[in-house]
């Protein structure tokens, strides 16, 4: 039996990558509570494995879930059992996503620009020179995204606090009890019934969900589970992003100036971003419907294959400097939103809070600097970010 790495919430995604990416493109891991899996780690892997129809995302094709040695009370069991696109292949998958791409069609992404820059100029204005030092994570990032997450959804602002903790809670879901996790599920299905059951502005998703139901046959069940997908994937992910993002080039003053100077643009420094530290470290599952070998390791039929988007970002086989921040107008590809059929449809939503957020911030604060160092982790085996980014407007 091959040694398995120890997954441990408590490090930072960037350090959980460049321990697997020590061990080989595929990693034979385990999952906190005793759950085994390959991290897939190389980006060639990687992307093989999002885009051949060889790997399922169903965990119907899971050998040990099916041989019951998935423990019930194995915090992620959550994720396995509920009825969305993560977790669905084929027919399945593409009806759940023909009515989840309605809410980011080109035209609802643009209709949102003015909310975003509105928010992003509110936000700033907590930003002066003299004043105390401003946690970009808090006080920026994750309200950039709650705001514009609601108006896409349709989320009330008394209900966003609401959201907050829930979507927290469920991120750090691989740290709780059995019981915990319990409380948390049932949690967030009576918010979700809640959201679905009220009044809707009928230009949002929860009104397509709730039409969804009626025209396109989906279950309460789907549209309660399409809806908290949203809110669990669009929001603490996009906030981790934006807080990288500025960590990033904080980091790298040399870079900032070029883009300050107009050698390059905010698109280049978003997909950079992406590049060198996503929202994201890791996604479970994929598995291989057939025995396969995938970087050199066989893979038997039915195993578990942890998607690692961060570590494969940064494989150095893509460029010798794989691990330098680097903006460049000849961007590097990555795999930040996945690719192949569960390419993240927020995708385009996510880079125009990018971008304008970080235009915003840099345009109107030049000489912005660290604070203080970044701080611990955010627990968590799915979002890769520091708990708090302290920074000083100048």
């Amino acid at each position: 039996m091959p040694t398995r790495h120890l997954l441990d919430p408590s490090a930072g995604g960037q350090a959980r990558s460049a321990a697997l990416r020590a061990l080989g493109s595929v990693v034979p891991a385990v999952w906190p509570g005793g759950v085994e899996c390959w991290a897939v780690v190389g980006h060639h892997e990687l992307e093989t494995v999002l885009t051949r129809p060889l790997f399922a995302r169903s965990p119907a094709h899971w050998r040990a879930l099916a041989q019951g040695e998935v423990p019930p009370d194995w915090p992620m069991t959550d994720h396995l059992s509920r009825q969305w696109m993560l977790t669905s292949d084929g027919a399945d998958h593409a009806r759940l996503r023909k009515v989840a791409s309605r809410a980011f069609t080109p035209r609802r992404v643009e209709a949102l620009r003015p909310a975003v820059e509105a928010n992003v100029a509110r936000l700033l204005e907590t930003f002066a020179p003299g004043r105390d030092p401003v946690d970009i994570r808090a006080g920026f990032a994750l309200p950039l995204a709650l705001g514009t997450l609601s108006s896409l959804l349709g989320i009330p602002d008394g209900d966003q606090r609401a959201v907050t903790a829930l979507v927290r809670r469920a991120l750090a879901r691989a740290s709780m009890s059995p019981a915990e996790s319990a409380v948390l599920t049932d949690d967030i299905r009576t918010f979700l019934d809640g959201l679905l059951d009220r009044p809707a502005s009928s230009d949002c998703l929860v009104a397509d969900l709730r039409e969804a139901a009626t025209a396109d046959g989906l279950s309460p069940q789907e549209a309660r589970d399409t809806l908290w997908l949203f809110l669990a994937a669009g929001f603490d992910t996009t906030a981790a992003a934006l807080t990288n993002a500025v960590g990033s080039l904080l980091d790298h003053p040399a870079e900032l100036r070029r883009v300050l100077a107009g050698e390059t643009g905010w698109d280049d420094v978003v997909e950079e971003a992406l590049r060198y530290d996503p929202g994201v470290f890791a996604l479970p599952f994929a598995f291989p419907r057939e025995d396969t070998e995938l970087g050199g390791v066989a893979i038997p039929a039915g195993d578990a294959l942890l998607l690692c988007y961060s570590a494969a970002n940064r494989d150095p086989r893509l460029r010798g400097d794989a691990h330098g921040f680097r903006v460049s107008h000849a961007r590097e590809p990555h795999l930040a939103f996945g690719r192949g059929p569960h390419y993240c449809l927020g995708a385009p939503l996510a880079k125009l809070q990018l971008r304008t957020a970080l235009r915003g911030l840099f345009t109107r604060h030049p000489g912005l600097r660290a604070a203080l160092p970044a701080g611990p982790p955010a627990p968590s085996l799915i979002v890769s970010v520091p708990s708090t980014l302290f920074v000083l407007p100048g």
